[in-house]
């Protein structure tokens, strides 16, 4: 069986995205038509209350919708196509598992040779499955679900070599010349590897969540909950910085310090604010904090490719790849004391 990834095409000829998917069906099927009827429901809800219907939550059900549509041609069922109680059906409902599970209705290319989905990708599936049946009144066999599974990591040897070129980079310059965007990165490098933020959490962080004095290097860091737990209010933890995080966080906060005076207007209250005009000085959100964060990946990268450096994985890019890396190796240090 081939295992090219299913595309829709177009007028153009372009491949669509999921959430154009079900306009792109030609004749569209009753059962598309209602499907997307339930979906202009969960919209309007989302538009006018996100705590029922959050946007990632949107996004996901759009996302699985699209899928249903680029599944279908492909062949769920003989009768799938004729109702919506026929498409959430049990054999149909596994064959379109099957086609997500074997990377068929990918919309996008991929790097990783492997087009398989990871279980989570699923268990998303079959909850979006869930919650439209809910919504169409239509029973629903919810099949079994895959247990929860991270992304895999890498070599804890990667954040040293990260560290390692930031503090080069950083030595290139005297102190009082070096750029606000090395003593930024230097000071929320040294955040992450005490502490261990996701994205949001470390977007979120305030200058009032640290304590810095001759005896004291603590960040307050409100954990965002997961998985089940999504909704529920945050629970601060105090954690202990290291030195060398506690004098870079002095240092990063004299050139924060510095870079509100080219403000106007209220002083912002985050610890991270943008060094690059023109927003300097504005709080930086999660995409510039990931942005900032696959540069110097890349940088590293490029340098091991250079220096020939053998290496069974490359540099992650992605944030999250590296912190459960990091986690991953404290929880085995924790483990076997």
């Amino acid at each position: 069986m081939d295992l090219t990834t299913a595309r829709h095409l177009s007028a153009s000829g372009d491949p669509v995205t999921h959430a154009v998917a079900l306009q792109a069906v030609p004749s569209l099927a009753p059962a598309l038509r209602q499907l997307e009827r339930i979906l202009d429901t969960f919209r309007t809800v989302n538009s006018g209350n996100k705590d029922v219907v959050s946007d990632s939550r949107m996004q996901q059900l759009e996302w699985v919708a699209g899928e249903l549509a680029l599944a279908l041609p492909l062949g769920l069922t003989e009768t799938a196509g004729d109702s919506l109680a026929d498409l959430l059906a049990p054999e149909a409902v596994h064959a379109y598992l099957l086609y997500g599970r074997g990377g068929y209705l990918r919309t996008a290319p991929i790097v990783a040779t492997d087009p398989t989905s990871y279980d989570t990708s699923e268990r998303i599936r079959i909850f979006c499955l869930e919650r439209i049946a809910e919504q169409a009144r239509i029973p629903f066999e919810t099949p079994d679900l895959p247990p929860w599974g991270l992304r895999p990591t890498v070599s804890p040897l990667m954040a040293d070599r990260i560290t390692k070129h930031l503090e080069e980079e950083a030595r290139q310059w005297t102190e009082v010349d070096r750029p606000d965007v090395i003593v930024r990165g230097l000071a929320m490098w040294g955040v992450m590897r005490d502490a261990l933020p996701r994205l949001g959490e470390l977007e979120s962080m305030l200058v009032d969540n640290l304590v810095l004095t001759a005896t004291t290097r603590t960040i307050t860091l409100y954990r965002q909950p997961q998985g089940g737990h999504r909704g529920k209010t945050p629970e601060p933890e105090i954690i202990d910085l290291s030195i060398d995080t506690g004098h870079r966080l002095v240092d990063w906060l004299d050139r924060r310090n510095r870079l509100i005076l080219r403000l106007h207007g209220g002083v912002p209250r985050q610890l991270w604010l943008s060094c690059w005009h023109p927003n300097t000085g504005v709080p930086i959100d999660r995409r510039g904090i990931s942005r900032w964060y696959k540069g110097v990946a890349d940088d590293v990268q490029i340098k091991q490719d250079a220096e020939n450096v053998s290496e069974d994985d490359l540099v992650p890019t992605r944030w999250e790849t590296m912190r459960r890396t990091l986690l991953a190796q404290r929880q085995a240090t924790e483990s076997a004391t």
